[in-house]
């Protein structure tokens, strides 16, 4: 099965073409730029390296959905489904046994390699530092995404505006900072209308930007978080999901992808975001996105489907 894979270069969009027997759903790269990995469904893992794709066996067939590697590059986490978290040590991938029931969504190390932190459904959040996993604390609603400040040592979790409770929905801060050992609260209820669902750090470490969309009206939400705290950038009107961002490694500009929710609900696309205003870079028609990852470099590859 071909998948589409979609890049930009800083100057115009292409696309690449691999074999896949499933939709991929996330990509990251090495520090050094010259090697990605790409996740999906299926337990689908590639490696692109010298301008081409090698699969390599997963030992599961699970859907993933997150990956990345360590500083360094000799080593890297994917997870997924049911719980899952794999191990690339030595270029093989092992499984490792932990008893996480919750889906797994992301991620991330820290700068200094000594860490990954994963999040998932339902509030699920572990550190690894280490062969040992420990419970992160402190959230209850779905988490969607992880952005490790570049220097200060802590991270940005973002999720979803409500949790599970009793007869229905209840309020739940969205946007949390892992620090010192566990999820504390950085927004606030009157600020969480909206579900979060990426998160990009702008490299100089000055700021965080975060997208998502408003749960009541269905419209997209852009935020800023900084020195300032949060802060609402205004977009529009449009029935689009922002579901995707990455600043580009100068800081110049981010990349923004957006996803509908129905058919009818808006034309999706690839958006150019300076730090103050959005312009559309690439129109997508009916793919959503969701990840995007710059190499060194400067390539973007966009996961799209």
């Amino acid at each position: 099965m071909k998948q589409k894979i979609l890049t930009f270069d800083g100057r115009s969009m292409g696309e690449k073409s691999v074999d896949a027997p499933g939709r991929l759903r996330w990509v990251c790269w090495t520090r050094t730029g010259a090697t990605a990995l790409l996740v999906g469904d299926g337990g689908t893992v590639l490696e692109y390296a010298d301008g081409g794709f090698a699969r390599s066996d997963s030992k599961t067939t699970e859907n993933l959905r997150g990956a990345e590697f360590s500083p360094s590059g000799e080593r890297a986490f994917a997870c997924g489904n049911s719980g899952l978290v794999l191990s690339l040590n030595g270029g093989a991938w092992e499984l490792v046994k932990e008893d996480i029931r919750e889906n797994l969504r992301r991620v991330a190390w820290d700068p200094s390699g000594k860490r990954a932190l994963f999040v998932g459904n339902n509030g699920a959040a572990y550190i690894c530092a280490g062969p040992s996993f420990e419970i992160v604390h402190g959230a209850d609603t779905h988490l969607r995404s992880i952005a490790w400040h570049p220097r200060d040592g802590y991270a940005l979790v973002a999720g979803n505006c409500f949790r599970d409770s009793v007869g229905g929905l209840s309020p739940s801060p969205n946007l949390f900072k892992f620090e010192d050992g566990s999820l504390q609260d950085v927004s606030t209820l009157a600020e969480s209308r909206a579900d979060l669902t990426a998160a990009s750090w702008r490299p100089d470490g000055s700021s965080c930007l975060l997208t998502g969309f408003d749960q009541t009206w269905h419209t997209p939400a852009l935020f800023s978080y900084g020195a300032e705290g949060l802060r609402e950038i205004p977009w529009g009107n449009e029935n689009i999901f922002p579901t995707a961002c990455a600043w580009h490694p100068s800081g110049e500009y981010a990349l923004i992808g957006t996803s509908a929710m129905t058919d009818d609900e808006g034309e999706t696309a690839i958006y150019k975001f300076d730090g103050k205003s959005l312009t559309i870079l690439a129109k997508l028609g009916g793919l959503g996105v969701s990840c995007i990852a710059w190499s060194r470099d400067g390539l973007a590859f966009v996961m799209a489907s």
